[in-house]
């Protein structure tokens, strides 16, 4: 059975799928899709519906939030040499 989870914060594609794929492995196998995320509407008031094999808890959503903000903040200003 799959739970569908709404993030209601800014994060990154590349972020949200790379944690999914921590928690959940890979997003397609052989016998079907595991997990999937699609952005709903756009701006400051877009989020996330995330559909994965178990509901993502408040404590699994805040640590995404976190990595989510640490890595907004390592891209900020670009590279330092």
């Amino acid at each position: 059975m799959a739970y569908t989870t709404a993030i209601k914060y800014d994060v990154l594609e590349n972020v949200l799928r790379a944690w999914l794929q921590e928690q959940f492995g890979p997003g397609e196998t052989e016998y079907g899709t595991v997990w999937s995320c699609m952005l709903v509407g756009a701006g400051h008031s877009s989020m996330w519906q995330v559909t994965a094999p178990r509901e993502i808890t408040s404590d699994e959503r805040d640590q995404l939030k976190l990595r989510a903000q640490r890595s907004r903040r390592r891209h900020a200003f670009g590279r330092r040499g």
